[in-house]
């Protein structure tokens, strides 16, 4: 652990104390090493350092947020006083020590890579594993990232915590150019350890473009889609996750709103948000606000159980915390997120899921826009094949893909071939383990 970060932390809660006023700290350092890929070459790696303090002080039942940099507490705690006499009041309780579980997230393997350089070779893997397969096939685009992150919590409540983290992600882009058009495809793998085969996650991309050579006609109507995991987790992150936020329950923007104990997927379906799982992408031993982590069962046996919150929406919604208080680096106060969702269901065979006749989809467009509130979406499935008599065809072209996302879920079929999904979009992260998917209730369309 950094030492240097957890003496910070300490000064800081101490500099709060003094004031007799209540608070917390939240460090991190985060050391991040990328490389990337361009036109099937290593083209340049990269390196950068993220490293403070958020601090909250609680004044008289208001709340003020500051941050600063390490060797300048002082100040980071004096703009937070400030900030809490102008902020609304609300009657916070913060976290008292308790045992916490720990789950793996450090890899020693994975730091000695970083500081080995070896990033780059796992790189070239990564190009070679998709130009290996045909002389046409260029991985254009992508990249690899090692990442080591130091995390420290603490309050005036005797809370004092602090984790480890290592992270690898990668993904590549793989290319057919063509004279009018190109034909593209991508992989992307995850992990906290230092487990992936780089040269697989090349080779896969390739295989995936390669597919794409013969065109087929696109299907309309009600047709089966079998649907991927990176795309179905983009498909749940905006569909999904927001309608079990408890903001949005209390607000009444979620479609889930008063279905709390009520059946709304097949009864196969189990999900939950499981940050205590070894090497979950995003598990952790505590949340950013210092509340220890717990499993929280959403759906069980297609039965709404759980929504999640942190400590101030717990307020609002007189509840308790499920240790979802996640911040978006050392700037950002904490908000309501998912930390490591997960998807089960029955765990067929992914053959098994491909229809007599309907779409195969490996990504998504416009998933952005599904609505919450309603759980309706329609997005442009993108690579997509045919899929007829159970077996994979060409590609399609301009599959529009339409329905009511919390509907798909009461005769979703989910495969057994689980993926750790990640994603980062601003300053948010999509964080699943979850499988392909079989939506048997939407609509198929050409754009």
């Amino acid at each position: 652990m950094n030492e240097k970060l957890v003496e910070s932390v300490k000064k800081t809660l101490e500099l709060v104390d003094k004031k007799n006023l209540d608070g917390d700290v939240f460090g991190i350092k985060e050391r991040n090493i990328s490389y990337s890929i361009e036109k099937g070459e290593l083209s340049e790696s990269s390196e950068y350092e993220d490293l403070g303090l958020g601090i909250r002080i609680i004044k008289d039942g208001k709340i003020g947020f500051g941050y600063c940099t390490p060797g300048r507490e002082e100040k980071g705690v004096r703009n937070a006083e400030e900030l809490s006499n102008i902020s609304q009041k609300i009657d916070l309780e913060l976290p008292e020590e308790a045992d916490t579980p720990e789950p793996k997230t450090y890899d020693k393997k994975v730091e000695e890579s970083s500081s080995q350089g070896e990033g780059a070779e796992f790189t070239q893997q990564v190009i070679e594993g998709a130009k290996n397969l045909k002389e046409d096939i260029i991985p254009t685009r992508g990249g690899l990232s090692i990442s080591i992150g130091h995390k420290v919590i603490g309050n005036t409540r005797g809370v004092f915590l602090k984790q480890k983290n290592s992270t690898v992600s990668t993904g590549v882009l793989a290319t057919i150019p063509g004279d009018e058009t190109s034909i593209n495809a991508s992989e992307s793998r995850f992990s906290r350890k230092m487990d992936l085969d780089f040269t697989d996650i090349g080779k896969t991309a390739a295989e995936k473009v390669d597919s794409l050579r013969e065109s087929s006609e696109l299907p309309e109507g009600e047709v089966p889609v079998v649907i991927n995991p990176d795309a179905y987790g983009m498909l749940m992150w905006f569909g999904i996750i927001p309608a079990i936020n408890g903001e949005n329950i209390r607000k009444g923007k979620s479609v889930y709103e008063g279905k709390k104990g009520k059946k709304v997927a097949s009864e196969e379906l189990l999900m939950k948000d499981d940050p205590t799982m070894d090497w979950g992408v995003g598990s952790g031993s505590f949340d950013d606000e210092g509340v220890p982590s717990r499993e929280v069962p959403i759906i069980e046996d297609g039965t709404l159980t759980h929504f999640i919150y942190d400590l101030k929406e717990a307020v609002k919604s007189d509840t308790e915390s499920t240790g979802n208080g996640l911040r978006g680096g050392f700037k950002n106060p904490p908000e309501i997120s998912d930390r490591n969702i997960i998807l089960r269901g029955e765990g067929k065979k992914k053959e098994k899921l491909l229809p007599d006749k309907g779409i195969l989809v490996d990504g998504v467009m416009g998933a952005h826009t599904l609505n919450p509130a309603s759980g309706d979406f329609s997005v442009v499935g993108t690579p997509a094949w045919l899929v007829e008599d159970g077996e994979i065809k060409g590609k399609v072209e301009g599959a529009m893909i339409s329905g009511n996302l919390p509907d798909a879920l009461e005769t979703i079929e989910l495969a057994d071939d689980y993926k750790k999904a990640y994603s980062s979009i601003g300053s948010r992260e999509i964080k699943m383990d979850l499988p392909s998917a079989r939506f048997n209730d939407v609509t198929v369309s050409g754009k």
